[in-house]
């Protein structure tokens, strides 16, 4: 019995052993990941370690079936060694903040999409944009053009602007030609209201527009002196002549042309204004390319005219230095704490240069000068390409407009808004409006700078 159990004992030993040389041999990654210790020169990797691909999430704010799903579906298929989850968060004020809270958290957040100049800033101040000065093989000046410079936070930058979100002129082209006028190229809001003039009759308003695109030509002519638009000295530059003109140019619409409908009716009815021109209710529409979603829904909104583009107005038409207010935008940048910096990268990359080419259905026009064009607007106007003037919109979308981007904050922004508010009410005349416009400006720019 004794002899037995010695016997045993020695088998245990033996087996302990050769588990304790089991667990010591092969792949020295003790976590059997892409992430582990590195191997050493005579050590294979197993074939688990080798086929775990990396795992990479983005976060941006177009619904996933407007184009997002089907861009990392493509990646994917080409990249097994890199996958790609895209993540989507809603471009409000909610939105944002669970963004941030995920990036500070330390959420799985590789990627993610800006859209707001002031967020974007933010986040590069808190730590949670990657400087990508670090990487040499993309020239994002190069690719993007003058317009990528307005998105660099202390000369560098921190994300790729991938996306040009330009406010242009929607027209009704057989309206147009029925007036003998051609498709704008180049305007002053003289020659706007001239059109809008023209255009209108009793039952079709020269122009819809939001009380958004009030502020687009009066920016654009000042975005020359400061993306704060302000002056050499400091102090806000709204209190110009040009500003003035602005404010009684589209007061003169509303109420000795009526070509345009007043803001108090606008704000009171509440009109779907892209609706309006699909109708053939407006003949011109200033807006962005978020029409796209209306004038190509044929089925929904049935028309028999073409739609044209024109740019957006400078106040006066001589305005060399004029700068097209809105410029480049969706910029994706990587989360500094990402595990995956060059996949990130790779992936961007590829995104810019043609990778996005789903999101051209939606309107989203691409800024990378590598983008195929000729495929983008044919995914744009795929099966309704007949019902557009596309010189026209290629001209203005995918020209060289110069392109500009306004960094004037948000409190500012919406605290004007009830100034335009006024002035298009008739409570304040254009003079006072600008004046107020710079005031309201001159507080702000004080308490930023404290």
């Amino acid at each position: 019995m004794r002899n037995r159990k010695r016997l045993v004992a020695g088998l245990t030993s033996i087996v302990a052993v050769s588990l304790m040389l089991a667990g010591c041999g092969g792949n020295g990654n003790s976590n059997g990941g892409v992430d582990g210790p590195t191997t050493s020169a005579s050590a294979e990797p197993t074939a688990t370690a080798s086929a775990d691909p990396v795992k990479l999430t983005m976060w941006g704010a177009v619904p996933a079936e407007n184009g997002p799903q089907e861009v990392v579906d493509n990646w994917n298929k080409e990249n097994s060694d890199i996958q790609v989850e895209y993540v989507r968060f809603v471009n409000d004020e909610a939105g944002n903040l669970k963004l941030d809270t995920a990036l500070m958290s330390g959420q799985p957040v590789d990627m993610y999409v800006n859209y707001d100049y002031s967020l974007y800033e933010k986040r590069i101040k808190a730590g949670n944009a990657l400087d990508i000065s670090s990487f040499t093989d993309y020239d994002v000046n190069e690719k993007m053009g003058e317009g990528a410079a307005f998105w660099k936070v202390d000369d560098k930058y921190y994300g790729v602007p991938t996306q040009k979100g330009l406010s242009f002129v929607w027209l009704n082209k057989d309206m147009l030609d029925a007036k003998g006028l051609p498709v704008p190229t180049e305007w002053g809001l003289d020659e706007f209201r001239d059109y809008a003039a023209k255009l209108k009759d009793d039952k079709v308003w020269g122009l819809a527009q939001s009380d958004y695109y009030f502020n687009v030509p009066i920016n654009g002519s000042m975005l020359k002196q400061s993306l704060q638009l302000t002056n050499p000295d400091g102090t806000s530059a709204f209190d110009n002549p040009l500003t003035v003109k602005a404010l009684q140019v589209y007061s003169d619409m509303m109420f000795t042309d009526k070509s345009l409908m007043p803001h108090t009716e606008q704000i009171t009815s509440k009109p779907a204004l892209d609706q309006m021109f699909v109708k053939g209710e407006s003949a011109m529409l200033f807006s962005t390319n978020q029409i796209f979603r209306t004038t190509n829904n044929v089925a929904e909104f049935p028309r028999s005219f073409k739609v044209a583009a024109a740019p957006a107005p400078k106040v006066n038409m001589d305005q060399a230095d004029y700068i097209n207010a809105g410029g480049l935008g969706d910029v994706v940048a990587i989360n500094p704490r990402t595990k995956h910096p060059e996949a990130a990268w790779k992936f961007i990359k590829w995104y810019a240069d043609g990778g996005m080419l789903p999101m051209a259905a939606g309107g989203r026009v691409p800024s990378s000068k590598d983008f195929p064009v000729d495929e983008a607007v044919a995914l744009m106007f795929k099966g309704v390409e007949d019902t557009y003037d596309l010189d026209s919109i290629k001209r203005v979308m995918f020209g060289s407009l110069p392109l500009g981007l306004s960094r004037l904050d948000r409190k500012t922004g919406s605290e004007q808004q009830a100034i335009y508010d006024n002035v298009f009410s008739r409570k304040l005349t254009p003079e006072e409006g600008a004046k107020e416009l710079a005031r309201v400006h001159n507080g702000n720019l004080q308490t930023t700078s404290k």
